[in-house]
């Protein structure tokens, strides 16, 4: 910054001199002149930002107030306190660090929301985003603490409510030792029951789809009617080899009984009547009867028996036959073979229509087993996806009763960190206020100083370099400003801000 005017000399009449050369910056003096000059603007200023700020600190800032809690850690099996940080610093260090991210994960503020709700957290009616305004408030308010080679861990939150505060905190470390049970020691049996829980699903959505795929087939029991088929077309063809040879046996025999047929006549002779039997008969019955009233010697029995021996002598010669009544029919062997012809070719009928039934069948059955073939590949897929799935749920059956059996022993260890004293609501808060006055005083005056220092510069240096006035002469001096003209036509700045100060030396430029 240089000066709007020239001479820096002294002001008295009766000091002279060489002319001064301008210097081109402010000093100290310079600054203090120039806030002494706006005093007023200063003093106005700062009073009009103290009060806003002040006003601001008293309306705006509230008191705070901070719960405490603590949580003992036990590094050993043995759960008192005298086992607390019993093994190494490198040891404790690791497992307080592991304690403190677990204690303040996220997970466990979510907890912690999830209990509370974001209008306790919030202490106010939540609107939209309230989660995410609450878990800010959660992470914000809560902060942890440790001394060295403690196993103790000092958690704290800070809330405008006393008795929000102690709940928010107390809630945290409830949900802190739950969340640290569920990780530690029943996250993997949590794990397996929902691992078995998909195993099965995806055992029945395996069912499922292989249940859908033999209802859209048709199929009751893939495998069985796979196997009934073949046996059956198996079974058909010998049926039919067996059909066919009798069919075969009927005909061959059918054209054998034909054959015979034609040297067998139909109609046969079946007897020859005549008289010579008959009165022959008739003599030896009348003789019969004369041997019961006569002696063999007599006269009547020897006439009757030279009759009968007379026609046997005649019977004998062969002259009787051929002669008589004759009687014929049909014959019984032709009848008999008749028969049995007509049986074999029924038989033989019979035999063809079994064939052809069982051909038939035979054609549906092979033509299921090659559709049921077919399919066998989709069937096989489908089949073994529930093979797997039945495998990977008896795997996971397994582990999740062997974590189960290995789980009860363990349920101990979580009582390693003990709760010391919970949360109460604190007596005192502490409050801003003080430190928000000093600040607004700090302002208050850094910017009044500020902009006087910026008024005065404007209206002494800036401002008035454009209206330059010469400094009056009095007449004492007159015999000076004759001998010295170029000091008394030297410009003073309109607007000195050294007009008023009191001269309490004069000290000559030594710049030259």
């Amino acid at each position: 910054m240089t000066r709007a005017y020239q001479d820096m000399g002294p002001a008295h009449p009766a000091a002279s001199g060489p002319v001064h050369a301008p210097r081109g910056e402010l000093d100290l003096f310079d600054v203090i002149a120039l806030a002494w000059s706006q005093k007023g603007f200063i003093a106005l200023i700062f009073a009009l930002v103290f009060a806003v700020g002040a006003a601001a600190s008293l309306m705006l800032l509230k008191p705070t107030y901070t719960a405490e809690t603590r949580l003992l850690v036990l590094l050993d099996s043995n759960p008192t306190p005298t086992a607390a940080g019993v093994g190494d610093a490198f040891m404790l260090d690791q497992v307080m660090q592991s304690e403190s991210e677990l204690l303040s994960s996220e997970a466990v503020r979510r907890l912690a929301l999830d209990t509370l709700g974001a209008d306790v957290v919030l202490g106010e009616q939540a609107g939209l985003n309230a989660d995410g305004v609450a878990l800010r408030e959660l992470r914000g308010g809560f902060e942890l603490s440790r001394e060295p080679n403690s196993s103790a861990i000092n958690a704290t939150f800070k809330s405008p409510s006393a008795e929000r505060s102690a709940l928010i905190l107390n809630t945290i470390v409830d949900a802190y030792l739950a969340y640290r049970e569920q990780v530690l020691f029943e996250t993997g049996v949590s794990g397996l029951e929902v691992r078995r829980e998909q195993a099965d699903a995806a055992v029945s959505q395996a069912r499922g789809e292989l249940d859908a795929f033999l209802r859209t087939h048709d199929l009751a029991n893939f495998e069985a009617e796979r196997l009934t088929a073949e046996n059956l077309v198996g079974n058909l063809s010998e049926r039919i080899s067996q059909a066919r040879a009798e069919r075969d046996s009927a005909l061959a025999g059918a054209s054998a009984l034909r054959e015979r047929l034609f040297q067998i006549p139909e109609s046969i002779e079946l007897y020859v009547e005549n008289g010579v039997s008959g009165v022959l008969l008739d003599r030896r019955a009348e003789r019969a009867s004369l041997l019961a009233r006569y002696q063999p010697t007599a006269p009547a029995v020897q006439a009757v028996d030279r009759e009968i021996a007379a026609i046997e002598s005649f019977i004998q010669s062969g002259a009787t036959e051929g002669e008589g009544q004759r009687r014929t029919g049909a014959n019984p062997v032709r009848q008999t073979l008749e028969s049995e012809l007509a049986t074999r070719e029924a038989n033989a009928q019979a035999q063809a229509s079994l064939v052809t039934a069982l051909e038939t069948q035979a054609r549906d059955n092979r033509n299921l087993v090659n559709r049921l073939r077919q399919l066998e590949p989709d069937y096989t897929r489908l089949a073994q996806n529930i093979t797997a799935a039945e495998e990977a749920a008896g795997a996971v059956a397994a582990l999740e009763a062997t974590a189960s059996a290995r789980r009860a022993p363990s349920l101990g260890a979580a009582d390693a960190v003990r709760l010391i004293d919970r949360a109460s609501p604190p007596m005192e808060g502490s409050s801003m206020k003080k430190l928000g006055l000093i600040g607004a005083f700090v302002l208050a005056a850094g910017l009044a100083l500020f902009l006087g220092l910026l008024r005065g510069y404007w209206l002494t240096y800036v401002r008035a370099a454009g209206l330059p006035r010469s400094r009056p002469v009095t007449p004492a001096a007159a015999p000076a400003q004759e001998q010295a003209p170029v000091t008394a036509a030297h410009p003073v700045a309109a607007n000195d801000p050294f007009d008023g100060l009191p001269i309490l030396a004069h000290v000559a430029d030594r710049t030259l």
